[in-house]
């Protein structure tokens, strides 16, 4: 896949909805491991940093696991099927809300203490 140029999300939530769907539909299992983060920039054309911030947003999701010198894992619920993803777009919209508000604000000279 590529990160579509004309899409307004920025280019890891691109690449993290993409695996997130992978996921959701089944087509990377629990216990898949992913590509590697230089394989993933690759794949989506983007750089590595993007990549990896991709999986660190679907990591703190609870959609995928590190193992130390092993890899990222998609990650299972304790029943065995795919990890709950109901609130992940929830997450991500809060997410987006505050570095648009840090944007608004630091347009403004604002702290976030001020604008309490």
């Amino acid at each position: 896949m590529q990160v579509k140029i004309n899409d307004p999300r920025p280019s890891y939530v691109q690449i993290a909805d993409g695996i997130r769907h992978a996921i959701q539909s089944g087509d990377l299992a629990a216990g898949t491991k992913l590509p590697s983060g230089r394989d993933l920039a690759k794949e989506w054309g983007v750089a590595v940093m993007t990549a990896q911030k991709a999986v660190d947003q679907l990591r703190a999701e609870g959609l995928v696991h590190s193992q130390q010198g092993r890899g990222v894992f998609v990650a299972a619920s304790p029943d065995g099927r795919p990890a709950d993803t109901d609130a992940s777009g929830l997450r991500e919209t809060v997410e987006d809300l505050k570095r648009r508000l840090a944007a608004v604000e630091q347009r403004l000279g604002m702290d976030a203490d001020d604008a309490t």
